[in-house]
């Protein structure tokens, strides 16, 4: 017995287009973040902070490749993304994520 299944081309060029704009919106090459930008998508919008104790002094030394801090007053951090969250996937296990921050 065949089984023939008819699918009009615009669905398939459809699944197509939106595949193509997820892969885009994903791709972070060249992608600059805040740093709430980074708690949010890094650090599972822990306080600001948690994250400058926890992630940021703790691996300063790590970090240079996508972490750029303030020069001072009326300039911001600047996070490369796409390395930023490579280095975060790579390293979660080493980050206490339950730790509190002290009184």
């Amino acid at each position: 017995m065949d089984l023939t299944v008819n699918v009009d081309d615009s669905h398939i060029v459809e699944l197509i287009k939106r595949e193509v704009d997820k892969q885009v919106k994903d791709d972070l090459t060249g992608i600059t973040w805040s740093f709430d930008e980074f708690r949010r998508y890094c650090c599972g919008g822990k306080a600001r902070a948690w994250v400058e104790l926890f992630v940021i002094n703790r691996f300063k030394d790590e970090i240079g490749d996508w972490y750029v801090p303030s020069s001072g007053r009326g300039t911001k951090i600047i996070i490369f993304a796409k390395p930023a969250k490579e280095w975060m996937e790579e390293n979660r296990n080493r980050i206490d994520w339950k730790r509190r921050l002290p009184r």
